[in-house]
């Protein structure tokens, strides 16, 4: 079954979202209200004592971009079988992906993200990469050393 961002996710193209002001935030509200599926590094243990989780990352044109996945069929699609993955809505994430890249759904189809673009998405000025971690996909978490 597929949920509504789904459905507007096989519905728009990203030159819809480039051209058009109020679908880009309709899509960026259904985007803070969705679930996401994140794969990450770590175990529990070792998110525990880091104080948050790193998700995966993959390197487009030699920049981390932070995965997401829209729905488990399609995480499961691009993962390899056994990857950890955490279950986020997207007003919960997205704070901490300020500043860095991210790409939803990798593929022919996927959309990625600039730092900028998320946070238009948060409803915030243009942001400036994040200093403080150097870790790529690090999330910071509530106990985060960083």
């Amino acid at each position: 079954m597929s949920s509504d961002f789904e459905h507007m996710l096989s519905h728009t193209t990203p030159e819809q979202l480039a051209g058009d002001p109020i679908a880009r935030k309709a899509f960026s509200v259904a985007m803070l209200a969705s679930d996401f599926y994140l794969p990450v590094e770590q175990s529990a243990e070792e998110q525990s004592n880091a104080g948050g989780i790193s998700l995966q990352a993959v390197v487009i044109n030699n920049q981390p971009h932070v995965v997401l996945f829209s729905s488990e069929e399609r995480m499961n699609a691009f993962a390899p079988s056994g990857t950890r993955f955490a279950r986020a809505n997207g007003s919960s994430f997205f704070p901490s992906l300020l500043g860095h890249h991210a790409i939803l759904n990798p593929g022919p189809a996927g959309l990625v993200f600039t730092p900028d673009d998320i946070a238009e998405i948060l409803g915030k000025d243009a942001t400036q990469p994040h200093q403080a971690c150097g870790a790529a996909g690090h999330v910071h978490g509530p106990g985060c050393q960083h």
